[in-house]
């Protein structure tokens, strides 16, 4: 086990290098709505999904609900991406602030902020996993610019301590795009505080709601057009789940996971995408338990953590 470890961890640093799927750091401007063609549809490539996948790909975003993503024209790529694959249109966060989402994403439970977790995770429970972290200084948490420990979930969980530091990887920063391809059974996809719907000094662009989402949207592109490119992907084997950790605002501690809670900041979008989906807007209930109940079922897993075992299951009313 340890030597094919060590392989897929070359295998990611290998990738990181492909310079041809993603343009170097710093050289592209805030995306224009309607100033470029179209990117290529990733979904409706092949008619159906397999029974489970070789790679599923999470990659959170940042504070923005549902009705401010939606037809906004500076998220011309991500609203693409909604029209062309599976959009949960009822998707809820669990709470606020931030950190609990990430923890319910990835262990069933919303463990609190700057907390470590005790809980069983999606870790333990894969062949081979990383977390790529965009702007982290080293392994397994050390910060750097524009990194934040609440948004690398690998960091938390005590139990996994020794891999995290094999396996939670620093991604240099890009404007356009990720700058590591996913080569692991489970990997955790985080853009930086530049590149998540966030803005800090250092950032490209202006310090203004339009600038956050364009620069967001410019970095999903990119990275999904990577990820798209690649051979598993084509043949239908790699699963890419886009999601929010929370809407704008909100009270921290709220109950967002109740189905009766209309506050918009517990609404966010979350859309499936991979070469076997086909179109579709699916109104059920869901949350970030549902979408790892949803994620294990698609690498195999058959015991579901926590709030994911009674999780309503994205697969079927999604089509992945």
């Amino acid at each position: 086990m340890g030597g094919f470890r060590r392989a897929r961890w070359l295998g990611v640093l290998l990738l990181a290098g492909a310079a041809a799927l993603i343009p170097c750091a710093g050289t592209a401007a805030a995306a224009v709505p309607g100033a470029t063609a179209p990117a290529p549809d990733p979904c409706g490539l092949l008619p159906a999904p397999p029974a489970t996948y070789t790679h599923v790909v999470v990659i959170m975003e940042e504070n923005l609900a549902y009705d401010d993503t939606i037809a906004d024209a500076d998220a011309p790529y991500l609203n693409q991406l909604a029209s062309q694959c599976a959009l949960a249109t009822n998707f809820h966060n669990e709470t606020h602030p931030s950190q609990p989402n990430y923890m319910a994403a990835t262990s069933g439970f919303a463990t609190g902020t700057h907390e470590n977790s005790t809980n069983p995770s999606i870790y333990e429970q894969v062949s081979s996993w990383n977390d790529l972290e965009e702007s982290m200084a080293a392994n397994c948490g050390v910060k750097g610019p524009h990194y934040k420990h609440g948004h690398d979930p690998a960091f938390w969980y005590p139990a996994i301590a020794a891999d995290c530091l094999l396996y939670d990887l620093p991604m240099a920063p890009s404007d356009t795009g990720a700058t590591a391809l996913p080569t692991a059974a489970f990997t955790w996809l985080t853009p930086n505080q530049c590149h998540n719907h966030h803005w800090q000094t250092g950032c490209t662009g202006a310090s203004d709601p339009q600038s956050f989402t364009q620069s967001m949207d410019t970095w999903l592109s990119g990275t999904i057009q990577a990820i798209q490119a690649t051979p598993d992907y084509q043949a239908g084997q790699t699963l890419v789940l886009v999601t929010f950790d929370e809407g704008q605002g909100g009270t921290p501690g709220e109950d967002c996971a109740d189905p009766a809670n209309t506050d918009p900041s517990c609404h966010v979008v979350t859309i499936a995408i991979a070469a076997g989906v086909q179109p579709v807007a699916d109104p059920t209930f869901y949350t970030h338990y549902s979408m790892l109940r949803s994620f294990e079922e698609a690498l195999g897993v058959t015991t579901f953590l926590g709030n994911a075992a009674t999780a309503t299951d994205m697969r079927p009313g999604m089509g992945f």
